[in-house]
């Protein structure tokens, strides 16, 4: 009877170490992507470069040409255990049903994904999937986690870039937004 004791004792000891390790596991795997983010780099991949602000200088750095936009406050963009919330950059034209003169302003638009701790043996990764609603219209962005407190977004995307005062042309490429972690959360 003693030594059936001692053996349930050792297996229910067991037992609860594998737990505490795979939370210690999800912990570690949370702790890449937790924290608020900033927007730090957005290029453009296709064979012409874009002029989005309309100063006659068209490049492939879309985050410049959209800061040279003077309109609009800067994005704010968090990440916490289950859910991610980037702010994706855009810009508009204030008078595009009015076809007068152009009047560029900056925007953002919210790109939610989920996110979930999964284990595998000894190793732990998340897995980001956007999340589905009527209000996202971005679910076939790629994001990716691409090293410690560094995520990425990539989509094909057809913009609408300055050829004149008053006219504009629709043009499409790739685009990848490149956002770095400036506050660590625990939470």
């Amino acid at each position: 009877m003693r030594k059936s004791y001692m053996i349930f004792i050792c297996l229910l000891s067991l037992a609860s170490c594998q737990k505490v390790w795979v939370e210690d596991l999800q912990e570690r795997a949370y702790d890449t992507i937790r924290g608020e983010y900033k927007l730090s780099m957005v290029t453009w991949d296709a064979p012409e470069p874009i002029d989005i602000d309309g100063d006659g200088v068209a490049s492939f750095d879309y985050y410049q040409e959209w800061n040279q936009v003077y309109s609009g406050g800067p994005g704010y963009s968090s990440v916490s255990n289950k859910r991610g919330r980037l702010q994706v950059p855009y810009v508009v034209d204030s008078n595009a049903d009015w076809n007068g003169p152009v009047n560029l302003q900056r925007r953002h638009m919210d790109y939610v994904f989920d996110i979930e701790a999964v284990i595998e043996g000894n190793t732990s990764h998340l897995k980001l999937t956007p999340q589905s609603s009527d209000t996202q219209e971005n679910t076939d962005w790629e994001v990716e986690l691409c090293g410690y407190g560094e995520i990425t977004l990539r989509t094909d995307v057809t913009l609408t870039v300055l050829t004149g005062p008053e006219q504009t042309e629709e043009v499409t490429g790739h685009i990848t937004l490149y956002y770095v972690r400036t506050k660590y959360t625990s939470e």
